[in-house]
């Protein structure tokens, strides 16, 4: 009975522990009218990017204050071994930026100040429960023996003395209520913290926008922009770094926001299977719902639009509604090495969405007076200088490529291998799909001469390209991923971003 016991209050430990990160009390200092809150771990950064190995980042920053937090981040006094937050509040359309953080030692946080200025110590003021000094018009720095508060704003000639400490005061003795860490959804987000972080609320977007706007673009929402969110984090894994997103609406707006949602829920399969991914370079695919977008473009009425639609007629010889129409909005892009010494290196495959075929009609008889194009079955062939170019519809999808032998590939309605065969595959799970191939190794060779034909350019080019090896992003209405994988998987992918900026001049 006695080992059961044990047992139990094993596992009732472990669940208290994993149900959410610990919110340290100086994170009640930022206050609930927030609009922005970023957050980052220190001393995990400066592990990870093994900072103090970087000779060359080091030999940058000549100052002996960031040279020795470079060295040592504990030296500095404050709590590096926790989350510091950076937030923004708005103050009569004023931004004011904080930073909040742990304090570990005074002494050694005095003793960081006395390095930044001598007899610095003169100009500390004593107030009830934090000291602060202003070294500039910027702002003021603060601190007790819990926590370090520093106060800025680019208009901080706005702001007189009694503002800043009229602040402190209340951030140094806050009301829960009044906390940022009274709102859910704050909390949320804090318990899924990575190495860098990003919260941010719409309170404040509304008068934003509607001073940053000017006259020819306002309109007014259909809903009041309160109580939505945005999360975004990132992480520094080993081999790569991966940053995701989030939005989070209120009832009302998710009953509204449909109508300006313009991401169909997923990306078209079938138009997938008709793209080569043989040796995939560059794809890129999105799905669109066109009539909400047009509905956006006709309330907001940009100016100019009627020009650019003059434009786009007098290219296509079709009115811009009309092409619009004829379009259901899926899109893809796919570029492929072509492998030996071929005249054009690159195989290119786009495909459009279509409603019917007239479109592709029209846009042929166009191009018969600029080059040669006949038509087999259900494909017309273009001759450019020699090189063939198919233009198909394939299951309602309006497929052009150089691809060789393509219109016999894709009988089927789909061709191997496509993109859901390619590494592209890792990124088609939202309504909007990208990869790209950053490994220069793997690149037709003409290609790679193309790109670094100065000797300064090659260089970094290599530079880059020897770091990383690919990048991928998906993304939908509410969601969205990016992911940069570098070519050294054991390396943590930011000591390897850091690397690339530590090279001589």
């Amino acid at each position: 009975m006695k080992n059961l016991s044990i047992i139990i209050a094993l596992i009732a430990g472990l669940i208290l522990t994993s149900c959410g990160r610990r919110v340290p009390d100086f994170v009640n200092s930022i206050p609930d009218d927030a609009v922005v809150v970023a957050s980052l771990h220190p001393l995990r950064l400066h592990t990870k990017g093994q900072v103090n190995s970087l000779e060359n980042l080091k030999n940058k920053l000549k100052n002996e204050v960031w040279g020795m937090i470079l060295e040592d981040p504990l030296s500095s006094g404050l709590m590096m071994d926790e989350y510091l937050y950076v937030f923004v509040i708005m103050e009569e359309e004023s931004p004011v930026i904080g930073v909040v953080s742990g304090m570990n030692d005074t002494d050694r946080f005095t003793a960081t100040l006395e390095k930044i200025k001598d007899d610095i110590r003169s100009e500390f003021k004593e107030m009830e429960g934090y000291t602060y000094i202003q070294p500039d018009e910027q702002g003021i720095v603060s601190w007790n023996n819990k926590m370090m508060i520093l106060l800025a704003s680019p208009d901080a000639e706005e702001f007189e003395t009694a503002y800043w400490t009229g602040t402190l005061d209340q951030l140094y003795d806050p009301m829960k209520e009044e906390s940022i860490t009274s709102m859910v959804d704050f909390m949320d987000f804090h318990g899924n913290m990575k190495d860098l972080n990003l919260w941010v609320s719409s309170d404040e977007i509304q008068p934003l926008l509607e001073k940053a706007m000017p006259d020819t673009l306002k309109f007014e929402l259909p809903v009041d922009l309160y109580n939505n969110y945005a999360h975004i984090f990132c992480d520094f894994a080993d081999g790569a770094m991966i940053v995701t997103a989030e939005t989070r609406f209120s009832e009302e707006v998710e009953k509204n926001v449909e109508q300006f949602l313009v991401l169909k829920p997923s990306l078209n399969e079938d138009m997938l299977k008709l793209a080569p991914g043989g040796d995939l370079l560059l794809a890129v695919s999105g799905s669109m719902d066109l009539t909400k977008l047009q509905n956006l473009v006709d309330r907001f009425d940009p100016p100019k639009m009627d020009q650019m639609g003059g434009k786009l007629e007098k290219a296509t010889g079709i009115p811009p509604r009309e092409l619009i129409q004829a379009f259901t909005g899926d899109f893809t892009l796919a570029v492929n090495a072509i492998e030996g010494e071929a005249m054009i290196p690159l195989e290119i495959f786009i495909g459009l969405g279509v409603n019917n075929r007239l479109i592709q009609e029209k846009l042929m008889d166009s191009l018969k007076t600029m080059a040669r194009v006949e038509q087999q079955e259900d494909f017309f062939v273009i001759n450019v200088q020699g090189t063939e170019i198919y233009s198909g519809i394939v299951n309602d999808l309006w497929v052009i490529t150089n691809a060789k032998g393509y219109k016999e590939n894709a009988e089927d309605g789909e061709v191997e291998p496509s993109l859901l065969d390619s590494r592209f595959r890792d990124f088609s799970d939202g309504s909007m799909g990208m990869y790209m191939n950053l490994d220069l190794s793997e690149y037709p060779s003409l290609v790679k001469s193309a790109l670094s034909q100065k000797p300064g350019q090659k260089m970094w080019l290599e530079h880059i390209t020897g770091s990383f090896k690919s990048m991928g992003a998906s993304a939908g209405n509410y969601t969205g991923r990016f992911t940069l994988e570098t070519s050294k998987p054991s390396e943590n992918s930011l000591y390897t971003l850091l690397k690339m900026t530590d090279v001589p001049e």
